[in-house]
């Protein structure tokens, strides 16, 4: 950002070269009575990226911009369940935290179809998502799941 630079100043050779590497750039004008706003004038007419601001709120503008551009959006690690397919999470959720349910209680849980339930609950455990036992299907310990794999 320019905020007041003579014809010759530094500050005006910055900033051109900023912009001439496709840099954002803003200029704070000046009173055209002043010698020091004359390079912040000139910058403005000769340097059609240079952004004109008069107030925080075109600053706060710019800056947004650069920081979307720049700065990814904050997330969280993905995790194995959000890479599963919609009724594979249907599936997933319709299992109880405590125990086991037979696949055709998962699928009439899940509201999905019982060969779907059964596709479902085999990819479920290929993932280490879900543990097969006798009475059915149920939840695999927490942390027992497979980093990889598809989904």
């Amino acid at each position: 950002m320019l905020v007041e630079a003579a014809a010759r100043s530094g500050a005006t050779q910055t900033l051109n070269r900023a912009l001439g590497v496709g840099r954002p750039g803003m200029v704070v004008p000046g009173p055209v009575t002043s010698a020091m706003s004359v390079g912040a004038h000139e910058l403005l007419r000769a340097q059609p990226g240079a952004r004109l601001v008069t107030g925080i709120a075109h600053v706060l503008e710019e800056v947004g911009r650069i920081g979307y551009d720049l700065a990814p959006p904050a997330r969280a690690p993905e995790r194995l369940r959000d890479r599963l397919d919609d009724e594979a999470t249907q599936v997933l959720e319709a299992l109880p935290r405590r125990k086991a349910l037979a696949v055709e209680s998962v699928a009439s849980r899940a509201g999905v179809a019982l060969r779907t339930a059964m596709r479902k609950l085999s990819m479920l455990e290929e993932l280490g998502l879900v543990v097969r036992r006798d009475d059915g299907y149920a939840l695999a310990p927490s942390g027992s799941a497979r980093s990889g794999g598809r989904g």
